[in-house]
């Protein structure tokens, strides 16, 4: 592998450094604008979000190339960058039965995943990526001794991979304590014999619990109720057997 593809490679890992933080940064302060406070709404421990680093190393080298029209960069961000947004809402909610954040309520949204209004300000910014913020990036990578680069990557890599590798076992955790205490929600509700459903209850509770533990780190998420309603299931069961 030559000099210059490994120093490219080492710029492209910098921009998404750069623009996973600017990305976790936006965020927070758009989600919690309302309440007059930011908001970590990242997936990790860490202030980065990811998909904003992949989403702009997409807008760097697949967009910019094709065309700096300002107009074709907004729309080729509008379409690349909503992809991405519902590919990674699916994927996550496949394989963690969350639903990590919900446009339902905006209008012209596709299964709450994506919806019109951030699917332009996606457009927006990528406008803002191309033409201001990725040239003073590009100044800054070149500025910084090739040293210096090696060191903040590396340093970098072993928080965000470590980071990577913990929050995984944590939500791999948190899917086995939430099938657990489905499981025992179901067996409660179809249980005739009232010792047995008050276990299976109490079993659910002890999930419930474990749920949350595992979940600490994810309490800036979007949308979050699923706690909640398994909750009130609970309580709803054991209301309908305490009325027997």
């Amino acid at each position: 592998m030559n000099h210059e593809l490994v120093l490219q490679l080492m710029y492209a890992y910098f921009y998404f450094m750069v623009y996973a933080f600017g990305g976790w940064v936006v965020q927070g302060l758009y989600v919690g604008y309302k309440q007059h406070r930011f908001l970590n709404t990242g997936f990790y421990h860490g202030p980065y979000v990811p998909i904003f680093g992949v989403g702009c190393l997409l807008i760097i080298y697949v967009i910019d190339p094709i065309s700096m029209n300002p107009f074709l960069v907004f729309l080729n961000t509008f379409v690349i960058t909503s992809v991405l947004e519902y590919v990674t809402s699916w994927y996550l909610q496949k394989k963690y039965h969350r639903l990590w954040w919900n446009y339902s309520d905006k209008p012209f949204n596709i299964h709450g995943r994506v919806c019109l209004l951030n699917s332009t300000l996606y457009g927006v910014a990528g406008i803002a990526v191309t033409f201001w913020l990725q040239p003073l990036v590009h100044d800054l990578v070149l500025w910084i001794p090739f040293a210096w680069l090696l060191g903040i990557e590396a340093v970098y890599s072993v928080v965000f991979w470590s980071d990577v590798v913990l929050t995984t076992l944590e939500m791999h955790e948190h899917v086995h304590a939430l099938e657990a205490l489905h499981a025992h929600l179901q067996k409660a509700l179809h249980e005739t014999n009232d010792k047995l459903k008050a276990e299976y209850l109490t079993q659910a509770r002890q999930s419930l619990e474990k749920m949350k533990q595992t979940s600490q780190h994810l309490k800036g998420f979007v949308s979050q109720k699923l706690e909640e309603g398994y909750e009130n299931s609970i309580h709803t069961v054991l209301k309908h057997t305490s009325s027997k």
